[in-house]
Order: structure tokens, then sequence, then C-alpha cells
């Protein structure tokens, strides 16, 4: 989904525009390098793709319950890696993706506040809107399995606008921008060190 366009007093503003500059470049290397998004992706893409998802979101949890984010989104992941463990290659492959999360960036960067939580929470809900427009790409792709975390509505959380709505509201102010950024980038650094350590990017 597109951000409208701002005029350049109004963007120095918007939180939004802030969190979205701050991550710009982590994203764009996650969209070229994501197995998942490969035309050629399969079930065990998939499967290590919700492994890593699954071990990022239990990671962010301390951070994300203080935004009241949902979390229950992981009950689907745990049905969908049920249904993969019949494939042999898909299990196989989750199994390699299955390792600890190193919190120690996140706690490090850190500063105590809760705009710190709700730039965590921004990447976490772009993470679902991404999941979306993967499900309308594989869903013919990788059927007959559901894909429930990428394509039921209860792994979205709140609406988008909502998300939006809500950043603007907790992160007004220069220093709540900044800290809203600082928690953005880490827990996308996390991210992508999360995609890292099971081989799906170089």
């Amino acid at each position: 989904m597109l951000l409208p366009l701002l005029s350049s007093t109004q963007a120095s503003a918007d939180a939004v525009h802030h969190l979205r500059h701050a991550t710009a470049a982590l994203h764009e290397r996650l969209d070229q390098g994501l197995p998942l998004a490969r035309a050629e992706a399969d079930l065990a893409d998939y499967a290590q793709h919700l492994v890593v998802l699954r071990n990022w979101q239990l990671a962010l949890a301390p951070w994300l319950m203080r935004t009241a984010s949902d979390l229950s989104s992981l009950a689907l992941i745990a049905h969908d890696l049920a249904d993969c463990a019949g494939h042999a290659n898909a299990s196989a492959t989750a199994r390699r993706a299955a390792g600890a999360v190193d919190m120690a960036p996140l706690r490090q960067a850190d500063d105590g506040s809760d705009a710190f939580c709700w730039g965590v929470s921004y990447v976490l809900e772009g993470s679902r809107l991404g999941g979306q427009v993967l499900y309308r790409r594989l869903h013919l792709q990788l059927a007959p399995h559901p894909l429930r975390y990428l394509g039921e509505r209860t792994a979205c959380g709140p609406s988008w606008a909502e998300t939006l709505a809500s950043l603007r509201r907790h992160l007004h102010g220069d220093a709540a921008r900044a800290s809203g950024c600082a928690g953005a980038v880490a827990a996308f650094e996390m991210l992508l060190q999360g995609f890292e350590d099971a081989g799906c990017l170089p």
C-alpha cells in the first residue's frame, strides 16, 4: 500500500514517513533476497519462512505486548508447519531454520520507551501486510496447502490504516519518532539476521 505524498513540512512531522525512511534499505534487501518471493518458491521455502517468522515474533513478544499487538497468528504458523511435516523436504528445511534468535541487539537498542515498542510493532504489521501480497501470488502455486498464516484475516492484526493511525498517535514529537525508528530498525535487523542464519539470505 502506497502512502500518500506529503509536503516537506508534513513529512518532517509524520511518524510513518520517518519509519518508512529508516527501514527502506532493510526492506529492499529483504525483498530482493527472500526465497518465498522467488518465482520458483516451493513448500520448503514456505516452511523455512514460517520458522523464521515464528522465532522472530516469539523473540519480539516482550516488546509487542506493550503495544497490545495480536500474536494469535502464531497458532496459524503451528498449523501450517504441522501440514508441512508430511513433506520430507519442507520438514528438513524447517528444522535447519530452527535456531535461536539473538535478542542482544534489540535489548541494547531499547531505550525503555513505549515509542520504541511501537517501532517494533510497525515492522511486525508490515510483515503481515507483505504476507497478504505473498498469499495472492502463492496460494495456487502451493495448493493444496492452505497457507493459513499468509491468507487468514486473523493473521493480519489490525488493518494497515488502523496500524498507521496508531503509530501516528503514539509517535508524536521528535524524541518519540526517533525512538520508534530505533525500534523499527532493530526489529528489522533481527528479522534479516534470522533469515541469514537460516541460509535464506546471502
